[in-house]
């Protein structure tokens, strides 16, 4: 994860705990807990961090973004960061939005 500007920089180690689907209108609403492995302190200003993964109308994942204590937060995930989440997504068969 980074902070906006590249600062803060880390790569972070995923280990995912679970996550909660929600729809939201023709959206589908992910958010993922993780636990990051290889950092023993997080950066100042990250406490909690967590992602929303957002899929369109036709399942297809839209964006990935960094959450600290369940809201947006000024860090980014790095593109290594961006495919454990998207495996770890694959793999929980989450991809599809709910047909209403």
């Amino acid at each position: 994860m980074y902070k906006y500007g590249f600062t803060n920089y880390f790569e972070g180690e995923l280990h995912f705990t679970g996550h909660d689907a929600v729809q939201v209108g023709p959206w589908l609403n992910v958010y993922i807990l993780f636990e990051i492995k290889n950092v023993e302190i997080l950066p100042e200003g990250l406490t909690e961090p967590s992602a929303l993964a957002v899929y369109d109308k036709d399942g297809e994942l839209q964006e990935i973004i960094a959450h600290d204590e369940g809201v947006d937060c000024e860090y980014k995930f790095t593109d290594k960061e961006k495919v454990q989440i998207t495996d770890y997504l694959q793999k929980a068969g989450v991809n599809r939005v709910e047909k209403e």
